[in-house]
């Protein structure tokens, strides 16, 4: 029995772009997980909550929901640990990262209300995925759990995902941002010098574009930054010295589609640019093998038999739909072949593509097995 992915591990995290499965195949693994005795929490930026679907809950948010083990049970899957599941918010995520660091309750108050701090919470380039890893952060360190697996923002680049929290404190620690904090420090107050380019900036730009107050108030919104940067950064280094640790496994979910499969050697590239690398490769949405290549004639020819007589049109679509189906799992068996070769030192686990949308617990029931087998 080959070693688990999750052996010696406390976090794995799920890469990959668009439309391979990837909330599919993370939950499958946590479950898989749980099964085999880790007290597992499965965490998702999925916006479209299909991972709360797939595990029959109502719906997930900030705080860690438990899956409920009788109903996985009841569909012949033991949990011999807990399993949760939780989705992020961004603006709470943000929310409790001010809370914890604000020096006081006035400051507190003042940074909750800044229209700039509110819409600097939501829209920042980045701040989706800054909080996914911080929220991963913030459950790591409680020790509550053996496993935490994250299922990541859908990416095209590797490096926008780990490289979220140096590009926040980036942001925080821009020249600009700075210039117009200074006076600040000195004088506690708004310096003449502020006064003086506020009022021409608003009144030839800002001013007639969003009112009078949007210099003032991007000036307070990095005034109640005073006392907190320093705790946004080490808060970041932390986070980045998690991604660095080899507590921690990529995992890397993909298809046989055309697109993601030239996708793969870029997004290798692009993790050894950020210092990481994939420890496990998922192919999802494989199609199962119908035939041999060398059997597609004999497998046109029992179809006909079986078909009969009948509308030779019909019987026609009949066999090349079933063809087509045949050729196309030949094909997606040629695509993996070549993956087990490529990154053969890796272990890479094959999830079929289902009859149905994976979109509830049957269907995870039925992936997770392929996560306790061997991999290829």
């Amino acid at each position: 029995m080959s070693t688990p992915l999750w052996h010696d591990r406390r976090v794995l995290l799920c890469v990959g772009s668009g439309g391979v499965g990837k909330t599919t195949a993370s939950a499958a693994l946590a479950l898989a997980a749980a099964a085999a005795g880790k007290r597992t929490l499965v965490m998702t930026i999925d916006p479209a909550r299909r991972l709360a679907h797939a595990l029959g809950l109502d719906g997930m948010g900030n705080v860690e929901v438990e899956i409920d083990a009788d109903v996985v049970g009841k569909l012949g899957v033991e949990l011999k640990a807990p399993l949760w599941a939780m989705m992020p918010d961004v603006k709470r995520t943000f929310d409790d990262l001010i809370n914890r660091l604000a020096p006081t309750e006035e400051r507190r108050q003042a940074f909750m209300n800044n229209r700039i701090y509110q819409k600097f919470s939501t829209v920042l380039a980045g701040s989706l995925e800054y909080a996914a890893v911080e929220k991963l952060y913030e459950v790591y360190v409680t020790d509550r759990y053996d496993l935490i697996v994250l299922d990541t923002p859908p990416i095209q680049n590797a490096v926008e995902f780990f490289d979220a929290p140096k590009r926040v404190t980036d942001f925080l620690d821009h020249g600009a941002l700075q210039w117009f904090l200074k006076p600040y420090v000195a004088a506690n107050r708004l310096s003449k010098r502020i006064v003086d380019f506020g009022s021409r900036i608003m009144t030839n730009t800002l001013g007639r574009v969003a009112g009078g107050d949007i210099l003032r108030e991007i000036a307070d919104f990095l005034m109640n930054f005073q006392g907190m940067y320093d705790g946004f950064r080490d808060r970041s280094k932390h986070v980045q010295e998690l991604l660095g640790s080899d507590k921690l496994a990529v995992v890397h979910v993909t298809s046989t589609q055309k697109n993601q499969l030239a996708l793969l050697p870029r997004f290798r590239q692009q993790l050894q640019a950020s210092k990481m690398q994939a420890d496990a490769l998922v192919v999802n949405r494989v199609n199962p093998l119908i035939c041999e290549e060398s059997e597609l004639d004999t497998l046109a020819e029992k179809l006909a038999a079986d078909l009969g007589e009948g509308d030779e049109k019909s019987r026609g679509a009949v066999i090349k739909a079933a063809l087509d189906e045949a050729r196309h799992a030949l094909s997606d068996r040629r695509s993996v072949e070549r993956m087990r070769v490529e990154y053969a030192k890796l272990p890479l686990y094959v999830l079929p593509e289902l009859r149905l949308d994976a979109h509830d617990l049957d269907a995870l029931v039925e992936l997770h097995r392929h996560f306790l087998a061997e991999p290829l």
